[in-house]
C-alpha cells in the first residue's frame, strides 16, 4: 500500500517477492480512488488472478498481459469469478502516474525531511520521535509522517492531543486505537497467537498523519504548527 517507490538494499520492494500488489485507493503513490493491482512474473499466478478477476469462458484472451492459454488449464472451471476488473476509467487515471513516480517521490521526501527538522527543533520535541529507517531501506517514500509520543504523556493527554489536532482541522490518528484497523487487536481474521505487551504498548503513543502531495509547501508549516501547538496545549493543562 505505501512501499511503491521504497528501494530495498537498492531494489524495489515489490521486486523481492514473487508477485506483489499494489493499491491505488486514494491517498496512495497511485490513486484512482478505489481499487489495485497485482505484478508478476509467474505464470501460473498471473493465470489464476485473472480468472479470479473475471476471466471466465474465453474472455482470458481479451487480457492484454495474461500468460497463454495452456497456463489456464482448469482454473475457470475451479476458481470462483469474483468480477472485480479494472475499469478503462481507472486505468486511464492510473497509467499516466507511473511515469511521475520518482518526481513525486523526491517531492514528498523534502517535504518530509522539512517537517521532521521543524518538528525536532521545536521546544515540543522531547514529547516525540520520529522512527528512523533502517539501514537497509535506501529510498523511503514519505507520504505521511508517523510520531512515537513520549512516555511522559498520559492516555488522556494523548486523547487530548488527537482532539486539539482534529479542532483545527489536521486528522491525526492513533495505531492503537480500538478502531483502527492497524491495531492487531482488530484482525480477528488472524488473532495472535501470544499476548504482544510490548507492541500493545508501543501502538498506546505511535500516530500516523497523512501529507497529500496536492497541498501546497506553506501547507506542511502549518501542519507543523498544529502538531507542535497542540502538543503545547495538552502540556501545559
Amino acid at each position: 500500500a505505501h512501499s511503491l517507490g521504497v528501494l530495498y538494499d537498492g531494489e524495489h520492494s515489490g521486486h523481492i517477492g514473487v508477485a506483489s500488489a499494489i493499491s491505488a485507493q486514494s491517498y496512495k503513490m497511485i490513486n484512482s480512488g478505489e481499487g489495485g493491482f497485482l505484478l508478476t512474473d509467474d505464470p501460473d499466478i498471473a493465470a489464476k488472478c485473472a480468472v479470479y478477476a473475471g476471466a471466465y469462458e474465453s474472455l482470458n484472451s481479451k487480457h492484454t498481459t495474461v500468460p497463454g492459454p495452456e497456463y489456464f488449464k482448469e482454473y475457470p472451471t475451479t476458481i470462483p469469478n469474483y468480477s472485480i476488473r479494472m475499469s478503462n476509467l481507472a486505468a486511464a487515471v492510473i497509467r499516466p502516474q507511473i511515469k511521475t513516480l520518482d518526481e513525486r517521490t523526491e517531492k514528498y521526501n523534502k517535504r518530509y525531511h522539512d517537517l521532521v527538522e521543524k518538528l525536532e527543533g521545536s521546544n515540543m520535541a522531547k514529547y516525540m520521535s520520529i522512527p528512523k529507517l533502517t539501514p537497509e531501506v535506501t529510498r523511503m517514500v514519505h507520504d505521511s509522517i508517523q510520531i512515537n509520543l513520549s512516555k511522559d504523556l498520559s492516555e488522556g493527554q494523548i486523547n487530548a492531543f488527537l482532539k486539539e489536532c482534529s479542532a483545527h482541522g489536521l486528522p491525526v490518528e492513533l495505531f492503537g486505537h480500538k478502531s483502527n484497523a492497524r491495531n492487531f487487536v482488530n484482525w480477528e481474521f488472524a488473532p495472535a497467537e501470544d499476548p504482544l505487551p510490548m507492541t500493545a504498548e508501543m501502538l498506546k503513543r505511535a500516530v500516523d498523519c497523512r501529507m497529500p502531495l496536492m497541498w501546497d509547501d506553506s501547507d506542511f508549516e502549518d501542519l507543523a504548527n498544529v502538531i507542535i501547538e497542540s502538543l503545547e496545549a495538552v502540556v501545559k493543562k
